[in-house]
């Protein structure tokens, strides 16, 4: 017998969009210039089934208001207006396996809603569709 306790596939499905979370991912790398890892968990919504939720290491000290921001405006630009991660969260580390693996389910531990930790920047209301988008 097998159980799996982790997503079968690295997939966030958003009002029937399918996420790669390899793809953002690659993008919020990109935007801190490759010194940073991040990790995307997909939170549960009433009205979209899942967001994106984005947790990630900020290398330099800097503000966490203006990162996000950065973040956010940078993904905006690349990746197609749904992808865009709604939270940004950031962390001072993310557990891992013995063989560097992240450990998504470990990241908040204690069970609350990752939406409601203290420090969680929520973008959701800046997601929107542009012409440029509505085109291609």
């Amino acid at each position: 017998m097998l159980r799996f306790v982790d997503r079968k596939k690295n997939i966030i499905r958003r009002s029937g969009e399918n996420i790669a979370a390899a793809e953002v991912e690659a993008v919020l790398q990109v935007a801190r210039h490759g010194e940073t890892r991040s990790q995307l968990l997909p939170s549960r919504t009433k009205l979209r089934e899942e967001e994106v939720f984005a947790c990630v290491i900020l290398t330099e000290a800097q503000d966490a208001a203006v990162a996000a921001d950065t973040l956010f405006q940078h993904c905006n630009r690349e990746l197609a207006y749904f992808k865009v991660p709604g939270w940004i969260c950031f962390v001072d580390e993310l557990p891992t396996t013995g063989t560097q693996k992240i450990q998504k389910h470990d990241i908040f531990l204690d069970g609350n809603d990752p939406r409601t930790v203290p420090g969680v920047f929520d973008m959701r209301r800046f997601k929107k569709r542009t012409e440029k988008a509505a085109r291609d």
